[in-house]
C-alpha cells in the first residue's frame, strides 16, 4: 500500500496546481492574469510522464458541485494505458481518479477520488483538504506570491487511515517565457511551486490565450504533464 501512495500522491501533486487546464485551438484572448471559467464537458488530453512510462491522460470537467461550502468544477481523468506496477510480486492498478477544483480561486478545492486495485481488491481511496487561508495566486502579476497552509485527511474505502497531515503550499509567478509543446507555441507565466522549507516541488507554465497549464515538471523531472490536444465549448 505505501507504492499506491506514492504515485496517488504524485497525481494529487499535479493536480494541485491551480486548474491551468485547457489550451490549443483559436479563439478569443481572454484577459492576461486572470482566473479562467469552464465549461461541463471541455476536455484535456496530455502525454504524462512517470518514472519513464508514458501514459495518454485525459481530464474532463463532468459537472459542477457545491462541496464543503465551496462551489467547484469536478474533473474525471483516466490513463491510457491503465497505470500499473509490481512490487514483492503485488500487482497494483490505479483505473481513474478525479478531483474537485474551487471555481473562486483554483485551488485544488475539497477533495480528490482515486480508484484501483491492491493485491487483487478494489479500494477508493479519498482526500478531503481544508486550507488556511483559501488564498488565490490569480490576478497573476509578476513577482506575485501565495502561501496557503493545507490540512489533507485521507480516507481508504470510507475509513479514515492516519491522522491528518499540514503542509505549507507556495506559489510564486516567476517571469513571463515563451513555452513550445505539442500542441503549439504560447506566451506563458512561470510559476513555481515550492513546500514549507521552500523547496521547489513543481514547475508550471501557464497561457493566458489558453487558458491553461501546457506544461508542467515536478522538481526531479521524474513526473511531467504536456497538452496535447483539447477540445472545449
Amino acid at each position: 500500500m505505501k507504492k499506491v501512495l506514492g504515485v496517488l500522491l504524485v497525481l494529487c501533486l499535479l493536480a494541485a496546481t491551480p486548474l491551468l487546464l485547457p489550451a490549443c485551438q483559436e479563439k478569443e484572448e481572454a484577459p492576461e492574469g486572470q482566473l479562467p471559467t469552464y465549461k461541463v464537458g471541455d476536455e484535456w488530453v496530455w502525454s504524462y510522464v512517470m518514472n519513464g512510462i508514458t501514459y495518454t491522460l485525459t481530464e474532463e470537467v463532468i459537472e459542477e458541485e457545491t462541496v464543503g461550502g465551496r462551489a467547484c468544477y469536478v474533473v474525471d481523468m483516466s490513463f491510457d494505458p491503465v497505470i500499473s506496477y509490481t512490487q514483492d510480486d503485488v500487482v497494483s492498478t490505479i483505473t481513474s481518479h478525479k478531483y474537485w477544483m474551487d471555481k473562486a480561486t483554483g485551488l485544488l478545492g475539497v477533495k480528490s477520488e482515486s480508484s484501483g486495485t491492491y493485491n487483487g481488491t478494489a479500494f477508493t481511496r479519498t482526500m478531503t483538504y481544508s486550507y488556511n487561508p483559501w488564498a488565490s495566486l490569480f490576478p497573476l502579476e509578476l513577482g506575485k506570491e501565495a502561501e496557503t497552509e493545507c490540512t489533507t485527511t485521507q480516507y481508504f474505502d470510507g475509513s479514515q487511515a492516519g491522522d491528518p497531515t499540514v503542509t505549507t503550499e507556495k506559489y510564486k509567478v516567476d517571469s513571463k517565457v515563451d513555452a513550445t509543446i505539442t500542441a503549439g507555441t504560447f506566451s506563458c507565466w512561470k510559476i513555481i511551486i515550492y513546500d514549507g522549507a521552500d523547496n521547489v516541488i513543481t514547475t508550471t507554465w501557464y497561457s493566458d490565450q489558453a487558458k491553461s497549464m501546457v506544461k508542467t515538471t515536478d522538481a526531479d523531472g521524474n513526473t511531467t504533464m504536456e497538452l496535447i490536444s483539447y477540445s472545449v465549448k
